[in-house]
């Protein structure tokens, strides 16, 4: 077992475990998902494509020596809200300060979230919870928690009596362990 658990600590074994299918020539494969089914290294395009209807999963980047966490903000995700996964919006109204955070199972997250500004458009909480993310407020939300994150709350606070405090604290860990960044209060 720890041959290949070491193995899944670096890039496993050369050629067979990159797997880009946008067409683009000499594409650099630096990226893999710590949540997708399998551990296949794709190039930056083709990583922001396969996360547009799973924009809380944790990718890494490959620097040369070693795999660091990346943010899929930062390589250019954005989550339309009030349409479907893929689709644009024309009138596209992004979060004030473009910084919206998302809790998760996986940890927390900063996440780019354009709300829909279309004529027939939801109010903005409504957006928010069609896609199972319960707003923090209901006046301009720029922080949401999964339905299911919500749910895993509620049974660990019953069964083993776990605070808000530590079940956060405990996410926090679970986001970045190395406790080099401050923790995240909003």
């Amino acid at each position: 077992f720890l041959d290949e658990i070491i193995r899944l600590e670096g890039r496993g074994s050369e050629g067979t475990l990159l797997n880009c299918r946008c067409g683009t020539d000499n594409a650099i494969h630096l990226y893999r998902c710590r949540d997708c089914f399998g551990v296949e290294m794709v190039c930056q395009t083709c990583v922001v494509h396969r996360h547009l209807s799973n924009p809380l999963h944790r990718i890494d980047m490959w620097n040369g020596k070693f795999f660091e966490s990346v943010a899929l903000k930062t390589l250019g995700l954005r989550v339309q809200l009030g349409h479907t996964p893929g689709e644009r919006c024309y009138n596209a109204q992004p979060v004030s300060c473009d910084e919206f955070t998302v809790i998760d199972a996986h940890g927390i997250h900063d996440v780019a979230v354009d709300f829909c500004g279309c004529e027939t458009a939801q109010i903005r909480y409504k957006q928010l919870l069609r896609v199972r993310w319960f707003p923090a407020t209901t006046t301009d939300p720029r922080t949401a928690a999964t339905f299911s994150i919500l749910e895993l709350f509620h049974l660990l606070s019953f069964e083993s009596k776990v605070s808000a405090y530590e079940f956060y604290h405990s996410l926090a860990r679970r986001s970045d362990n190395t406790g080099t960044s401050p923790i995240k209060v909003q």
